[in-house]
């Protein structure tokens, strides 16, 4: 935020005063900028210093006395006025500064690191040959930066951040938490190398906040003074989770464990730094070339794995309430031994809306919301996990959690068919981790 403040007081000979003496105007930028210079606004001013005695010294007793022939003068030292919401600052700060005497000190901006540079999109550029709109310049996008007023009129912008974690026992949790500190979640997915969980979340303030809920890396420093942050209630180690920490890295990041794109509408910063949205996955696919290998599990003979998709809907915040039914949901089914073994976020292309219908037959209206918006989709594992998966819910929940699933069990697309679980779980991935009892092996194409 930003506040203007000036040593001005309202009353009206203070302001005639202040019309024949200079006055000193500050524009002010900072976390919290109003709270915080009113605060100290608030403060009593300090007390003339003064002998050992009590008495005032000499110099001081001058500054008293000419005070005191000039009432005008003592009500004016210590007047001073701020701007109360934004736009007062901005309507105070055009008034009473240029655009080009205003300059902001890095120096002072540790936080400048979780933000991108201020830009703002031109719409033509001018070159030797003439004036060229950027429609006719695909390849030659130009953005420059923006002045401090003009920032000031600038919306909130939505950054995009990276979560790195191998609490996969947590998601449901994890899940949770983003969504209490109001992040959206834009690209999730399971790393084949390291079998760590991957999140990209969209926020105001993005890359802060989230250093902010994972907390610091010292385990004990966490639990003390960070009790309610992602390290403090389900790191076993420092290392069990990693966040961008500066904007530049957020950019690297993302485009390392998402160079396809997010799935989220574009914005001016993705465009600036070349990163696709509103992505449609590529991995769907129901080519031969995958073939889906079970291997029985001589101590589990009943272990089962099972493809659960949530809907667009499931992933939205019902009406007054800040959780999404799929977060409590996938909560709940990890408290019934269900073993997360893989998950991605993906938006089905239209090519494959057949096939998908053809495996999870939703019925027409719930099949329309799956148009353009993106679904979680998740692998489990489990004792009779796909012959009984709704009996487990039911038998293993208490009443509440029988609640959400009476109301939301049914818009989960799964199947008890071993073998449609099996073509489901290898047309959405092409890959299960080692851990899982059976894998997904895709055939190369001959040359």
């Amino acid at each position: 935020g930003k506040a203007v403040v000036s040593t001005q007081s309202t009353g009206k000979s203070d302001i005639q005063y202040l019309q024949t003496v200079p006055i000193i105007a500050l524009l002010v930028r900072g976390i919290n900028a109003f709270q915080i210079v009113k605060q100290l606004l608030s403060q009593p001013p300090k007390t003339p210093p003064s002998d050992t005695r009590g008495r005032v010294t000499p110099r001081d007793d001058t500054r008293v006395r000419s005070a005191s022939r000039d009432p005008t003068r003592a009500a004016s030292r210590d007047s001073r006025i701020m701007s109360e919401t934004p736009e007062h600052a901005y309507k105070l700060a055009s008034l009473l500064f240029f655009e080009k005497e205003l300059y902001s000190d890095e120096i002072m901006r540790p936080k400048q690191l979780h933000l991108p540079p201020p830009r703002t999109h031109v719409n033509s550029i001018i070159s030797k040959e003439g004036r060229h709109h950027l429609a006719d310049l695909p390849d030659r996008l130009v953005y420059q930066s923006e002045g401090i007023l003009k920032s000031m009129l600038a919306p909130p912008r939505l950054l995009a951040s990276v979560l790195v974690t191998s609490q996969i026992n947590h998601f449901g949790k994890i899940l949770k938490r983003l969504e209490q500190e109001e992040f959206t979640i834009v690209g999730v997915h399971l790393t084949r190398d390291t079998d760590r969980l991957v999140f990209c979340v969209q926020a105001e303030n993005c890359i802060y906040k989230l250093l902010q809920l994972v907390g610091p890396r010292d385990l004990k420093e966490a639990k003390t003074s960070h009790q309610f942050s992602l390290r403090a209630s389900f790191a076993s180690d420092p290392d069990s989770f990693y966040a961008s920490p500066t904007y530049a890295e957020s950019v690297t990041d993302v485009k390392r464990y998402f160079p396809e794109g997010l799935c989220c509408s574009n914005t001016l910063d993705m465009q600036a730094e070349g990163i696709p949205h509103s992505y449609v996955d590529n991995l769907i696919s129901s080519s031969p070339t995958r073939r889906y290998v079970s291997r029985p599990c001589a101590l589990k003979p009943l272990l089962q794995t099972v493809c659960i998709v949530f809907p667009p809907d499931l992933l939205r915040p019902a009406k007054h309430m800040r959780l999404s039914p799929a977060s409590q949901l996938i909560t709940i089914i990890q408290s019934c031994s269900f073993e997360v073994v893989n998950v991605r976020l993906v938006t089905i292309p239209t090519v494959h809306v057949q096939t998908f219908r053809t495996l999870f037959k939703p019925h027409y209206e719930l099949c329309q919301t799956f148009v353009n918006r993106p679904c979680l989709v998740m692998v489990l594992q489990r004792e009779n996990a796909a012959s009984c998966f709704s009996q487990i819910l039911q038998g293993y929940s208490n009443s509440n959690n029988r609640k959400l699933l009476d109301s939301y069990d049914h818009m989960m697309l799964t199947s008890t068919n071993k073998q449609t679980c099996e073509n489901q779980i290898k047309f959405f991935f092409d890959f299960l981790p080692d851990r899982c009892k059976d894998q997904i092996e895709v055939e190369k194409k001959k040359s």
